[in-house]
């Protein structure tokens, strides 16, 4: 008899291991082959990123209710912490900003809104998610989605004339939230007038680290199922092309899922987009403002 090279996969090892196994140890054994596969294709995503969202303090909440702004919730609808600034006289447009994975959610909001603002007067909002400035829950995907889809439900209810012209920005971890939002808005006959998504993900992991969170805290948060065009409005991806936390290619595998355009800005990072001025003016005119 000749000597014959078998190469047998992990996979194949694992199934005639659980084959010979008892009931339980074969349940064990399946689960754990697995989440070991899971876990190796989930390897090649950006992350994973801890969740940093905390509470607001008295003397932060107080800071950001200033100067026409209005902090309002948890305890009343949408059940969020939630910024506004009502719109100048005369004007209808409304700049709805959903933010990142990042501590400060709505003092972060107020400055990238004002920015893009730049003195039109334009009502302006943002609602922290789950888990970030107070608003109660915790984080995940599900949440994510759910939570922007209530706020717009919420700003349409209670601001009438928000259905003539409301334009969303999402950054980062929010550009899930803008894209749920806009669909949010379509599916109840107000369409949002423009989206721009400043270095959005394809897909990321976003959790604990370590073996514990690996297995049980860790979320793959994914754009995939939210990247429709005939859906959406008018679309502006934006990415840096320095950007070290969600590479480059994120954005474009988003711009090529949504058919829009692509704009990049060489040496210029993740957080350090949002102050870019040529990418806030690019901002502004994909939104049509």
């Amino acid at each position: 008899m000749g000597w014959f090279e078998v190469k047998t996969s992990s996979w194949e090892v694992g199934r005639l291991s659980a084959r010979n196994a008892t009931p339980v140890t074969a349940v064990v054994l399946l689960v754990g082959i697995f989440m070991m596969g899971w876990l190796q294709n989930d390897e090649d995503l950006p992350g994973p990123f801890p969740y940093t969202g905390a509470p607001l303090s008295v003397e932060e909440r107080a800071a950001l209710a200033s100067d026409g702004w209005t902090v309002t919730g948890p305890d009343a609808p949408p059940g969020l912490v939630a910024l506004t600034r009502l719109p100048a006289r005369g004007e209808t447009r409304w700049l709805v900003y959903f933010g990142g994975n990042t501590p400060g959610y709505l003092a972060e909001a107020k400055s990238v809104l004002l920015s893009l603002d730049e003195g039109r007067g334009l009502g302006l909002a943002a609602i922290a998610p789950p888990g970030f400035d107070g608003s109660p829950g915790s984080p995940s995907p599900d949440a994510l989605r759910e939570s922007a889809a209530d706020a717009m439900r919420w700003l349409t209810q209670t601001q009438p004339h928000t259905s003539e012209g409301i334009h969303l920005v999402g950054f980062s971890m929010g550009s899930m939230s803008a894209l749920a939002a806009a669909l949010a808005l379509q599916a109840q006959d107000t369409p949002a007038r423009g989206l721009v998504l400043f270095a959005p993900f394809h897909a990321m992991r976003v959790g604990r680290t370590g073996p514990l969170g690996r297995l049980f805290g860790r979320h793959r948060y994914d754009n995939q199922p939210l990247l429709k065009p005939k859906q959406l409005p008018s679309r502006l991806v934006l990415h840096g092309g320095a950007d070290s936390a969600l590479p480059l290619v994120e954005g474009e595998r988003v711009s090529r899922g949504l058919g829009a355009p692509l704009k990049t800005y060489p040496g210029i990072g993740h957080a350090d987009l949002l102050k870019h001025p040529p990418a806030l003016a690019d901002a502004r005119q994909g939104l049509g403002l």
